[in-house]
């Protein structure tokens, strides 16, 4: 729980930052900038560790396309407020999207992981009784029963639903996701680092995939956008801090149901009132 309350409070300073930037000095809106990057690789990982300990994707899925739909209805809200700096991305829908994504590299993955297991009872020692029969039971290590070519196609279409869906909305004039490609690259890698990985391990290796990610974001912005984009995207690197803070202490306390809600609506309802606050002081 502590985890959580520390990436809302780094994602508040952030968006304090963001919304107040203009009144501000800039050296203080560029350290509210800088610690805000710290909240994003804490949500990852604790939408990777939801996915892969959820009984139900689906309804995870659900949970979260809810609130993402609640959000994105209040932001738009604020749009009838021209002189607002309103921020175009909304977080939600990269994690739900997000959740298919690692959905279907689950089921493209875990589906042909059939094996027999034999249980066969000790033979009598009298020759003349009938040695007993073999039992044979499929079972799946991934835990998805499930045709592995019909587990991969489907897996596969997913993932390229997921994909294209990001693809599409980051230029749509709402339902925007936040990090687009690089939101679901670090959730779908500390997924498969939670997965594949000893525990004892996850912090190498999640330091190590985590580095190379934003060197690749830090490359594909400046070629896209070229050198005036290259504060934003060099900011960025500054996420990687945030491993340390993943691995401490902090991570071993789970929130209750109530809590675990409140950190969803937090979301759009900081927002809010930092965009109401604005409005208030430039009136």
């Amino acid at each position: 729980m502590a985890l959580k309350i520390l990436a809302c409070l780094f994602m508040l300073i952030d968006h304090a930052g963001y919304y107040f930037g203009d009144l501000i000095p800039y050296p203080l809106y560029m350290g509210m900038r800088s610690i805000g990057r710290l909240a994003f690789p804490l949500f990852a990982w604790m939408v990777a560790r939801s996915i892969h300990k959820t009984r139900n994707p689906f309804f995870y899925f659900l949970r979260l396309a809810c609130f993402a739909v609640v959000s994105e209805v209040l932001f738009r809200a604020l749009d009838l407020f021209p002189a607002l700096p309103i921020y175009p991305a909304n977080v939600l829908i990269t994690f739900s999207l997000s959740v298919v994504l690692v959905s279907g590299y689950q089921l493209a993955t875990r589906s042909g992981l059939d094996m027999i297991a034999s249980l066969r009872p000790i033979a009598p020692t009298n020759n003349t009784l009938p040695t007993p029969p073999r039992f044979d039971v499929r079972i799946n290590l991934g835990g998805i029963r499930l045709d592995s070519r019909i587990g991969l196609l489907i897996g596969l279409l997913m993932i390229f639903l997921a994909i294209m869906a990001t693809s599409w909305l980051k230029s749509a004039p709402c339902f925007v996701p936040d990090y687009d490609f690089y939101g679901l690259a670090a959730v779908l890698t500390f997924f498969i680092i939670q997965e594949r990985c000893e525990e004892k391990n996850w912090f190498k290796r999640s330091f190590q995939f985590f580095l190379l990610l934003n060197f690749i974001f830090v490359c594909t912005r400046m070629l896209i956008y070229g050198p005036a984009n290259a504060v934003a995207a060099m900011i960025q690197v500054l996420s990687i801090a945030a491993i340390p803070i993943i691995f401490s202490p902090l991570r071993d306390r789970r929130p209750g149901r109530a809590a675990k809600y409140f950190f969803y609506l937090f979301y759009p309802l900081h927002v809010l009132a930092l965009a109401l606050l604005r409005l208030l002081v430039t009136r």
